[in-house]
Order: structure tokens, then sequence, then C-alpha cells
């Protein structure tokens, strides 16, 4: 049974962190084919800017996962730019909508990745689907998949609270669970995880996102 409370003084409902994954992924498989056609993931300077800055690093065939990937927008274009990428959404309406080959349905808390095999993970405005209380879980499950010194991309939604959001682009009622991090603490977060952070953008869409660039550290954590 699903468990919803208010925050005082907020107007905001919430409900318990397990509910909130599996209606989110509920809401996904409503709206995968809209979703698809209405955000276009895959363009933008500042997107371009971040891949090609990983791709620049990592060199061509360096294995990637776009986790979160929803239709695999980002998935494509990260195999544009020479890297071997393959995508990983809980959603697999989502992972069908655009009907791209090498895409895996899979949940960000418990990857079907051994360990230290791939040299990037790419995760770009997914993590804010994942309640707050679950979070240093899904980073130490970045840590985990990649190699010594691979790297993190992470882009979250920069403000405060969480909370469900109503899908602005339908007329019926579907809900996403949204969760916005402070840049203090997704980097102390982060740093718990065993990452160090070499580089940060902002950019400000309908939403302020926060992009994190990282190396997972070598050492034993």
């Amino acid at each position: 049974m699903t468990q919803v409370h208010e925050t005082a003084g907020t107007g905001v409902r919430h409900a318990d962190s397990v509910d909130a994954v599996a209606l989110t992924q509920r809401t996904y498989t409503v709206i995968a084919a809209d979703y698809a056609g209405h955000q276009n993931r895959g363009d933008g300077d500042w997107l371009s800017t971040h891949l090609g800055r990983m791709a620049e690093e990592l060199g061509p065939g360096a294995r990637v996962a776009d986790i979160g990937c929803g239709p695999g927008h980002q998935t494509r274009l990260l195999r544009e730019k020479g890297l071997r990428a393959y995508g990983f959404d809980l959603s697999y309406d989502m992972l069908g909508a655009l009907e791209i080959p090498g895409m895996v349905q899979a949940d960000m808390r418990a990857l079907p990745i051994a360990t230290g095999g791939l040299d990037a993970v790419w995760c770009s405005a997914a993590l804010l689907h994942i309640p707050r209380a679950m979070v240093p879980g899904v980073l130490a499950e970045f840590r985990r998949v990649l190699r010594p010194e691979g790297l993190l991309g992470l882009t979250i939604a920069e403000g405060e609270g969480e909370g469900w959001e109503q899908v602005p682009y339908r007329e019926d009622e579907q809900r996403r669970y949204f969760v916005y991090h402070s840049a203090e603490a997704i980097t102390t977060a982060l740093e718990g995880a065993g990452f160090r952070i070499f580089g940060q953008i902002r950019t400000s869409t309908h939403r302020n996102w926060l992009t994190l660039h990282a190396g997972r550290n070598s050492g034993v954590h």
C-alpha cells in the first residue's frame, strides 16, 4: 500500500521511496510515445559540449552506459561521437519508443553490469526520479560498474525539495516523482560515494540543471 504524507507548510505530497520509483515507471509506460516525440533530448549546444568532452577524454570505442536513457536520444548521440554506448532504463516502453538497438531494461539501483566493466557512466536528468534516501546507493552502484579512474557525467535538477509533478504536455493526470539537489549536497554525496569532481556547468531551460564531471577514485572505498 502506498504511504503518502504532506510536508508541513509546502502542500507537496510525497510517497514512500519504493512506490515513488514504481509509480514514476508506470507514468513513463503511459507517456513513452509522447515523451519521445516531445523531448528532443539529443539536441542543444550544452549537451553536445558535455558529451563531446566525455568522448575526447575517453577516446574512440570506450564503453559507456547511458543510465536512465529513456528513448535513447543521448545514447545515439554518444555513439555518433565514437563511443560504444548502451542505454539502460527502467521503462521497457520508453526503450522501444525510437527502436534504437542495444538498449537494456534495468534499474539503476542494481545495474546488470560487471564490476569495473565500464569506462564511463552518463546519467542525464534521470537521478532526479530517485528518492533522496536512495541516492547514495545509486551513486555507489555507478562507482561499482566503473573501472579505476573511470568517468561519470551526471546532470541533476538543481534546487530544493522533492515530490510529485504533473506531466505538463498531457491532459490526463500523469505524475512523476522529482528530487532536486543543491550543488553542495550532490557534491558531498558524490565524494562520499568515492568520486572526485573536476568540472561543473549550469544550464537553464524549464529547470535549472547542474552537470558534474567526476572521476572514480581508484582506492578502495
